[in-house]
């Protein structure tokens, strides 16, 4: 089990979510990132989903620093209107 919420900073260990839809400039770089603000983030959870249709089975999520990064993979390609939901802790 996951260490106690309690103190002074317990709003700093609570999960911080959202949805970001990919742009066109994100196909060019290969990537959406994501400014979470939350900079002690280490974990996280992304689902994408195309037309409708939960997507990027091979996609290359990566956190540093409160930046979400979900990178191309092999087949799956970041593409403008993907919906990317993303929970990080």
């Amino acid at each position: 089990m996951a260490g106690s919420i309690s103190g002074i900073d317990w709003v700093s260990k609570l999960p911080v979510s959202g949805v970001y839809t990919a742009i066109a400039g994100d196909n060019s770089a290969g990537k959406a990132e994501i400014n979470t603000g939350m900079a002690n983030a280490t974990g996280f959870i992304v689902q994408i989903v195309r037309a409708g249709v939960v997507d990027g089975a091979d996609a290359k999520p990566s956190i540093a620093a409160g930046v979400l990064t979900v990178a191309n993979g092999s087949s799956y390609k970041v593409t403008a209107g993907d919906v990317i939901n993303w929970i990080v802790f």
